[in-house]
C-alpha cells in the first residue's frame, strides 16, 4: 500500500511540475502579413507583388461556342 501511495504521489508531483513549466513558455508574435497594394503608376488593374516594387496585371479573354 505504501508503494502505491508513493507512486501516485510522485506522478501527481510530476504533473504539477510539467504544467507549471508549460505556462512559462514564451509564444513568439505572429509575422505581419503584407497585403497586395494597388499600383496606380502603371494604370488600372495593376497591383504590387508583395515584398517587391514590381507592378503586375493579370487579365485575359474567354471565348466559347
Amino acid at each position: 500500500m505504501k508503494i502505491k501511495s508513493l507512486l501516485l504521489g510522485s506522478a501527481a508531483a510530476m504533473m504539477a511540475v510539467s504544467t507549471a513549466q508549460a505556462a512559462d513558455i514564451i509564444i513568439p508574435e505572429p509575422e505581419v502579413v503584407e497585403y497586395v497594394r494597388v499600383c496606380d503608376a502603371a494604370g488600372t488593374g495593376f497591383f504590387y507583388i508583395p515584398g517587391t516594387e514590381t507592378c503586375l496585371r493579370i487579365h485575359g479573354y474567354v471565348r466559347y461556342d
